[in-house]
């Protein structure tokens, strides 16, 4: 069985999709794609086939050249194979043409680059599939539902149906207008199934918060003594954990990270690689992309940093309203429930920020840009923008009385 996996290109994931597909969006300590691997390997799974325009293409190259074998071809990484797609187009009769000829089996599994889920979850869908020609999942009952992002589709259908489909979605609307009649579905059970499709970038912290307790225990970097783990945690390989810092799992530290000392990971947190922690800062259930510095005096919640950012001293996120309601973001123009009572900031990458920056909780900070002392963000932030507070100062006369030298006594 093969999974094919189209990308996604939606506004709603700004700032992060600007410079890389969904499918590179990290959740517990790996990115979307290879939890496609590792729960799609456990049951049989073993080729995905990703659709990648040429930007996204050498990304996913670079992203898993871990699993490049030497004698293989550039879009053969083993077990990916990366073809030409442009999502404008969809599915062309000459990407339909190479499929049908020498890639896809009787059935095969269809997914949106922006979803994820457990290795419970596929293998019940799995289960419902057998025996069946079309399963997909579904958001309800209604007559009119929608796709969730995931699909097992008959070879034959695929031929007639899979032509300038742009989602699978697509798949299941042409299938259901070609047969007239309604497709086998499974209705989407929020409270029972592992399944996210990552609509908004905080939908990535729902993910991680239940995704992080299947990583494996791993401490391959290094630990000096004073630093304390508790609960299960993965060190990557080359990371540093430094005297007096407090570890509580489950978390996950990528390649080549540095923490501490004294600082505080909580339960939810997740480092790309290459990141530094440092000296008094805290941390908590929060996803960093590689390359991130929040290295003195940062509070860090229930928040999404992308790659390359520095933080200065004193940077910290709210990530609670005052009014304990659930917090509110603004997407496009609009403002929306993000659904969480707890939620930081979402940050695009290479962002900087100077010493005392407050961010107020559910704001968004675009790419390239930077932020000045002092500044308390409670407004979204655009790309390449510098932010900074016009402060004016005035002076007087300052006279400085010599002190009086106090008489001894006696």
């Amino acid at each position: 069985m093969i999974v094919f996996i189209s990308q996604i290109k939606s506004k709603q994931l700004f700032p992060l999709i600007e410079n890389r597909p969904a499918a590179l969006f990290l959740v517990a300590g790996k990115t979307l794609v290879e939890w496609f691997y590792k729960n799609g390997k456990s049951q049989g799974i073993d080729r995905i086939i990703l659709l990648a325009d040429k930007k996204d293409r050498q990304l996913l190259y670079e992203a898993l050249g871990d699993y490049q074998e030497i004698s293989a071809p550039i879009n053969e990484i083993d077990p990916f194979t990366i073809i030409n797609y442009d999502p404008v187009k969809g599915i062309t009769k000459e990407i339909l043409h190479d499929l049908s000829k020498g890639v896809l089996t009787k059935n095969s599994i269809w997914l949106d680059g922006n979803v994820v889920f457990s290795s419970t979850f596929l293998k019940d869908f799995l289960a419902k599939a057998e025996g069946v020609d079309n399963l997909v999942l579904v958001d309800s009952e209604e007559v009119n539902k929608k796709c969730l992002g995931i699909g097992c589709f008959d070879k034959q259908y695929l031929e007639s149906c899979a032509l300038e489909v742009k989602s699978v979605d697509n798949i299941y609307a042409n299938i259901r207008n070609q047969t007239k009649s309604l497709e086998k579905t499974m209705i989407f059970n929020k409270d029972k199934m592992e399944f996210w499709k990552i609509n908004y970038l905080w939908n990535l912290l729902d993910a991680n918060q239940k995704l992080i307790n299947n990583i494996e225990e791993k401490k391959a970097g290094t630990v000096e003594k004073g630093a304390t783990i508790l609960g299960k945690v993965s060190i990557g390989e080359g990371s540093r954990i430094r005297a007096g810092s407090y570890l509580e799992g489950p978390l996950v530290i990528g390649k080549n990270c540095d923490i501490g000392p004294n600082c505080y990971l909580r339960k939810g947190v997740t480092l790309g690689n290459e990141v530094r922690i440092g000296n008094g800062c805290e941390l908590k259930n929060t996803i960093v992309f590689n390359g991130t510095h929040i290295a003195h005096l940062s509070y860090v919640g229930d928040s999404i940093i992308g790659i390359n950012c520095n933080f200065g001293a004193g940077t910290i996120t709210g990530n609670l309203r005052l009014d304990d309601k659930t917090v509110k973001s603004e997407i496009e123009g609009k403002v929306l429930s993000t659904g969480r009572r707890k939620i930081g900031v979402i940050m695009g990458d290479n962002v900087k920020t100077a010493i005392d920056v407050f961010f107020m909780p559910g704001v968004i900070v675009g790419n390239n840009s930077a932020i000045g002392t002092g500044v308390i963000v409670n407004r979204n932030i655009g790309s390449n923008l510098f932010v900074h507070i016009k402060q004016e100062v005035s002076s007087q006369k300052w006279i400085v009385e010599p002190k009086k030298e106090k008489k001894k006594k006696g």
